[in-house]
């Protein structure tokens, strides 16, 4: 693995946020590797508290933009690498939240990876924005290495990256369509159903635009956004995932001894 592609850790604060100790975020960037509005993104959602411990993964090195879309093996060998992180985390911590999350691109790696991992591992959450991705990948895989919710954060303004570029560049996968960022995800014949349920499309809403959010390709991708927005999301969906385990009130208590 490239020095490029070691983890960046962005903030540590397990001591400043109770109870989110175990819960950790990891963030993969686009094909531009490591940017501020990643930085950016990862800071607003640490100040939306969903996690004690952040890094940021950039998994593109030593490509960069087109270089990167198109290296298939490397990215593929970046996705199972990222999936080793995960599961060795969980293992390591059997009390382990994981949230991903990931822009454009790096949306791809991120499915690639959720698909490699073993069978008994589960993500708490998982977040796409503006995900450079054929609309009709079957997710279903994916899905059922999550516990919560899958977001696909999706806007029609994405035109000139995941309509024009995409078609000319072609998505992820190296199919030529437009990205899923614009158009949203459909559901395969062929997948699974009950899976799909954990699919939460998130289409641009005019009122994002308060956070910064103005529809196109990195908008999402901001402090204000994630924190006000997406942070709130996350929080609801980390009581979705991990339910309280409580017993049944009709249930008779032990006898002491």
């Amino acid at each position: 693995m490239g020095t490029g592609c070691q983890p960046v850790n962005v903030r540590t604060s397990p001591n400043h946020l109770p109870g989110l100790e175990h819960t950790y975020l990891v963030h993969l960037p686009g094909i531009g590797g490591r940017t501020s509005l990643d930085i950016n993104w990862v800071k607003g959602l640490q100040d939306g508290h969903v996690a004690g411990h952040a890094e940021l993964y950039d998994w593109t090195r030593p490509n960069w933009w087109l270089w990167a879309l198109r290296a298939y093996e490397h990215n593929r060998a970046e996705s199972r690498m990222i999936a080793d992180r995960i599961a060795a985390r969980v293992h390591e911590d059997p009390q382990a939240k994981i949230i991903l999350t990931a822009w454009s691109g790096g949306c791809q790696v991120a499915i690639w990876a959720l698909e490699d991992l073993p069978d008994d591992v589960r993500l708490q959450s998982v977040v796409m924005v503006a995900p450079s991705m054929n609309p009709q990948y079957d997710m279903s895989r994916a899905l059922s290495h999550i516990r919560g919710s899958l977001f696909a954060v999706t806007s029609p303004g994405d035109w000139f990256i995941l309509g024009g570029g995409t078609l000319v560049f072609g998505v992820s996968d190296g199919s030529h369509t437009p990205g899923a960022g614009m158009v949203g995800f459909e559901i395969p014949e062929s997948a699974d159903q009950a899976e799909y349920k954990k699919l939460v499309q998130l289409a641009y809403a005019f009122k994002w635009a308060q956070y910064g959010n103005l529809g196109g390709h990195g908008g999402a991708v901001g402090t204000a956004f994630a924190r006000d927005v997406m942070a709130p999301l996350l929080k609801e969906d980390a009581k979705k995932a991990n339910p309280p385990t409580t017993r049944p009130a009709t249930q008779e208590a032990p006898s002491r001894p």
